[in-house]
Parts: C-alpha cells; sequence; structure tokens
C-alpha cells in the first residue's frame, strides 16, 4: 500500500475493535508475561512459495492475502522490489500455490494497488468466480500531492470463490441502523424484517480510516490493515472453527481476527521481526478473548430477563 500523506489525524470513532485494541496497547505496555500463543494458530517464519507443498490442498475456507504490491516498500528485505512483468509472474506464481489450498467452498480476498488490480482479476477470473471487487477507502485528508493527476486514496480488493457454492454469512458483519433511520424505515410492510432488525449488507466500498502513527493499533509495520477490515472477510467467509490462511503475514492482523473469533490459522511470514510482532499480538488478543466471551453471554442473558 502506498499513502500519499502519512500525516496524523484524529482517529475514527473506536467501536468494539477499537476499544479492545487499547485494552490490547495497555497490556502489551504492562509488566506481565505474555501468554501463549493457541495451538490452532500456526505462525510461520517462512516463504510461502518454498513451503506451500507443506500445507494440504482443500484444506482452508478462506484465504487473506496482502501480498507485497510492487511498489518498492521496505519491508526489511527485498520482497516489494518487483516491478511490471516481473511482478506480476510472482504474482501468478503465489495464486498458483493457493489457489488449490482451497476447499469447494471456500474462497479469497486479495489486496492490492489499482497499478496492477486489472492484470491480477482477469487471471483470477480464469480460476475461479469473481464475486465482488472492493474498494477500501483510506480516509486520507485532502492536504494537496500530486497536480499530474487525481491523488490515489483507496486500495483495491478481488473478492474470489472456487465455485458458486462458496461460504458466506452476512448476518456477523451486518451495520446496524442507528435509532432515527430505523424509525424511519419502520412502515408496517417492514415490520420484523431482519434486514431492520439486524442491520444492512456493507456495500462494496469499505471507508475505514488507514492506521496512521499515532493510532491506537498501530504497530512497527508499513502497510498494516485495520482489524475492522480483515474482521469482516473472515466472518463473512470463514465458518466458526473453520481455517484461514494468510500467506503474507505481515505483523499478523489476520490471525489476530481468527484468535478473537476462534477459527484456525495459518500464516507465513519471512521477515522474523514481523513474525515476532504477530506472535506478541495474537497472544494478547488470545488472552482477551475469554473475557469478551464471558461479557457477551452476560449481556445475551441481561437482554432476556
Amino acid at each position: 500500500m502506498r499513502d500519499e500523506f502519512d500525516e496524523p489525524q484524529m482517529p475514527a470513532p473506536a467501536g468494539e475493535a477499537g476499544v479492545e485494541t487499547a485494552a490490547l496497547v495497555a497490556a502489551a505496555e504492562a509488566p506481565a508475561s505474555v501468554p501463549a500463543v493457541p495451538d490452532s494458530i500456526r505462525l510461520l517464519n517462512r516463504d510461502f512459495l518454498t513451503d506451500a507443498a507443506n500445507l494440504p490442498d482443500a484444506s482452508i475456507d478462506l484465504i487473506v492475502a496482502d501480498p507485497p504490491y510492487g511498489l518498492g516498500k521496505d519491508y526489511g528485505n527485498d520482497s516489494d522490489m518487483r516491478s511490471g512483468e516481473d511482478f506480476l509472474a510472482w504474482t501468478y506464481a503465489w495464486l498458483d500455490l493457493a489457489i488449490p489450498k482451497l476447499k469447494a467452498s471456500g474462497s479469497l480476498y486479495v489486496f492490492c494497488t489499482w497499478q496492477y488490480a486489472p492484470e491480477i482479476f482477469v487471471y483470477l477470473k480464469s480460476k475461479m468466480t469473481m464475486i465482488n471487487e472492493i474498494v477500501w477507502d483510506r480516509r486520507v485528508p485532502s492536504m494537496g500531492g500530486t497536480t499530474r493527476r487525481f491523488t490515489s486514496v483507496h486500495d483495491n480488493i478481488g473478492f474470489f470463490a472456487v465455485s458458486k457454492d462458496y461460504y458466506f454469512d452476512l448476518d456477523p458483519v451486518r451495520i446496524p441502523y442507528d435509532a432515527v433511520t430505523k424509525k424511519a424505515r419502520s412502515r408496517k410492510l417492514f415490520e420484523g424484517s431482519k434486514w431492520l432488525e439486524l442491520g444492512y449488507n456493507p456495500k462494496d466500498v469499505w471507508s475505514v480510516s488507514r492506521l496512521h502513527r499515532q493510532h491506537a493499533e498501530r504497530v512497527d509495520h508499513p502497510t498494516q490493515k485495520p482489524l475492522e477490515i480483515v474482521e469482516r472477510m473472515v466472518l463473512a467467509s470463514c465458518p466458526p472453527g473453520g481455517r484461514v490462511l494468510d500467506p503474507f503475514m505481515g505483523s499478523g492482523t489476520t490471525a489476530v481476527a481468527c484468535a478473537r473469533h476462534r477459527r484456525e490459522f495459518v500464516g507465513y511470514e519471512i521477515n522474523e521481526s514481523y513474525c515476532a510482532i504477530a506472535h506478541e499480538r495474537v497472544s494478547l488478543a488470545a488472552s482477551a478473548a475469554p473475557a469478551r466471551a464471558s461479557a457477551a453471554v452476560s449481556a445475551a442473558v441481561a437482554a432476556g430477563a
């Protein structure tokens, strides 16, 4: 991901993920020992392209891939130094290794930049069923920038499935209506409608702030993705207890989402420092999960009382 601007900005109002992120940051600063990573979460300091043969085919429910974009970012190695045809050939190579790992009901989300999205999507459409192109609006502030073209403030995300019988559960990712909107739409015709009670389907433009330098969730990784985005993918496209693959784990955001929501995970990352960050983040998320589950049960009991 390339940001035209990296100036500090005020974070968006925190939801559940934001509140818990702040708690995890506080826990990380505490002197207590870091708990272990759950057995269901595998964090591998290896290159997916050379280790993929060790992962069984048809064993994965969901792939969330945030590979290098071919834009020369510094990941502490030369992994993002490819460009043009070389970058595309490398991309097609890892996709050819990853796709067979999916179950018949499996799906894939791939982050990319507009410079290469057309070629990547065309290639994937020859092998999978395209479900959506999602545009991530990074909420970059308007502060000047280039004068020879329009400023780029988004990332492209391709959502593909192995077949038309792919797993997808909308309910966990519905967006609740605010009280005023819900009241305005509560005509007798709509009484009892699931979409009104539970919320609406997220659109294919996701407006979620990038993680600027002072964001509570931010760690030492140049292109860390917001947990809110990845959680939506995991909740909607991986069944409870299912298994998620991340071929380019980075700082471990997908692993954190899986630890929070009780999905199995296997991730690959060639940078040892990023693996250490992922290990710490997942450990803290896993230790917070029981408390979150207990709070959810208490809320449900109170609501039914």
